[in-house]
């Protein structure tokens, strides 16, 4: 037997003609008079005998099947449906961390003038074999003469000094020669992307120690922790320089200027109380608000004094929402969705813990980017107030972005694990085990989402997130969730949940003024 093609043609093959031959036979069986002919035909001597033959040789096949073949088929069989029914998730390289580069030259150590190199080694001038010599100055690393100098590339361009050994060009300076340097072959690095956040370099030296390990782990089919989302292997050194650092994410915080002293508003604490159940809790903009208090409580307020009366709650009770000790366990879930602000997109970057249903980063951004992605991952841990738990656990989508942040807390030695939740149908273990939570952020979404459409749309990014201040103070503290057996996230009594709602917004309120107090000082 030749190879399993041969097998593989002659059973084809056996498998058509055994086809052919049913065709023409079975009609026969539901025929009720066979005429004469066929019947003579058929009951030929030789083509009984090779129907028996063929028989035997079928019951023999079957015999040996059965007890050579079938318990092995069986096996590889089963691999191969439980092969097809797992899609593991390729362990990408796109954001591998590799080990700090340098940041220095390690090829130039501590400059020596001209003088103290020769007087130390004795070295003589070099011994030209002609005079077209062209190169007119000194070494630019040690101020060698030109009779030091070496043509290293036959009149290219390139010189050598013979002092310090180091090769230059008529342009090269030494604040030239400063930059990054892989820290394996100490060769420079190049920039390879441009990237908003960051930019990534890489060593492009083919005998670089790193990447002739890793070229090898590939030969040895031991890469596939190397591969990349295009299909490719991440071989070189890689790098990626932040264009942000953590204190700028520490700093970056906003606040919400107050408009109106509620000690002198107009109107009495309960139409304030009224003010924010309507617009907040159900949604309603802010000319609904203030027909709905006309109309229904007969007081005659307008939309603009609807929206200075958020704004004023809004930078209040800021301070409660970012500061307030929340109890939070290990993981958090993050999702972002847009809205529009003057007509343009805008990302919401939404974290919540999906046990208590506790909303810990909420800011809305003009731009979906690292930083963004960065900075809301950080506001997330500020709740933490320092003891970020070991086996924190970060749970998005497959959105890169969280990958390259991922990257910048590791490098800032803040560790988390981080589980992305792919596409919409559960193709890997680890989208199956994860999608509960993310289906919890995306529930989160909506409910934000309902309470949007009613306030027609922001004309101002700074409106957008004085609003959004207000969602999560009543998401957290006021808002009941069946989830939770009708509790709110925050369930310390503050306030009390048998008060009515416009009552409990007052009452929040004053408990808001300590922290705010607080902060200020």
């Amino acid at each position: 037997m030749d190879s399993i093609t041969h097998i593989k043609d002659l059973i084809n093959s056996f498998s058509k003609t055994s086809f052919l031959f049913s065709q023409f036979i079975e009609p026969l069986f539901i025929l009720k008079n066979i005429s004469s002919d066929i019947s003579y035909k058929l009951n030929n001597d030789d083509f009984i005998y090779h129907l028996n033959e063929a028989s035997k040789h079928i019951e023999s096949l079957n015999a040996y099947l059965k007890d050579n073949v079938n318990p092995m088929l069986k096996k590889e069989v089963k691999k191969l449906k439980h092969s097809s029914n797992k899609d593991s998730t390729i362990p990408y390289a796109d954001f591998k961390i590799d080990e700090p580069p340098l940041f220095s030259n390690p090829k130039v150590s501590e400059q020596l003038s001209f003088e103290n190199i020769i007087k130390d080694n004795h070295i003589s001038p070099v011994r030209r074999r002609s005079d077209n010599f062209s190169f007119e100055g000194t070494c630019p690393y040690c101020g060698a003469p030109k009779e030091y100098i070496y043509d290293n590339n036959k009149g290219k361009g390139q010189f050598q000094c013979k002092a310090c050994r180091n090769t230059f060009t008529v342009k090269t300076t030494v604040s030239g020669d400063v930059g990054i340097y892989c820290p394996h072959c100490k060769c420079k690095l190049d920039k390879k992307h441009d990237r908003k956040g960051y930019i990534v370099y890489i060593c492009n030296n083919k005998k670089c120690s790193y990447f002739q390990h890793n070229k090898d782990l590939v030969k040895q089919a031991s890469g596939e922790h190397l591969k990349t989302s295009s299909g490719e292997y991440r071989l070189h050194y890689h790098y990626r320089e932040f264009r942000f650092n953590l204190n700028e994410l520490k700093s970056n915080t906003s606040n919400t200027d107050t408009k109106v002293s509620l000690s002198r508003i107009h109107f009495d604490e309960r139409v304030l109380g009224l003010v924010l159940t309507y617009y907040v809790n159900y949604g309603l903009g802010s000319r609904k608000t203030a027909l709905i208090l006309k109309q229904v409580h007969g007081v005659n307020i307008s939309h603009q004094t609807v929206i200075n009366y958020a704004s004023t709650v809004s930078s209040l009770v800021k301070d409660m929402v970012d500061n307030y000790p929340y109890k939070l366990g290990n993981v958090l879930c993050g999702d972002e969705t847009y809205i529009k602000v003057r007509g343009k997109n805008h990302y919401v970057f939404f974290w919540s813990d999906p046990k208590s249903k506790i909303i810990t980063s909420y800011t809305i951004y003009p731009t979906r980017d690292t930083k963004n992605a960065c900075q809301s991952i950080h506001d997330s841990l500020k709740h933490y107030h320092g003891n970020i738990p070991a086996d924190l656990t970060l749970i998005t989508d497959a959105n890169p972005i969280y990958n390259a942040a991922q990257l910048f807390f590791d490098i800032n030695n803040i560790k988390f694990e981080l589980h992305q939740v792919i596409g919409v149908k559960n193709k890997d273990d680890e989208s199956k085990k994860y999608r509960p939570f993310k289906q919890i952020e995306e529930r989160l979404n909506r409910t934000y989402k309902q309470n949007y459409y009613g306030t027609n749309g922001y004309d101002k990014l700074e409106g957008a997130n004085t609003y959004m201040v207000l969602f999560v103070c009543f998401f957290n503290f006021l808002r009941q969730h069946s989830s939770l057996g009708y509790k709110t996230p925050v369930d310390d009594n503050q306030p009390d949940h048998n008060m009515l709602m416009p009552d409990q917004w007052l009452k929040l309120i004053k408990v808001s003024h300590k922290y705010h107090t607080e902060m200020s000082d």
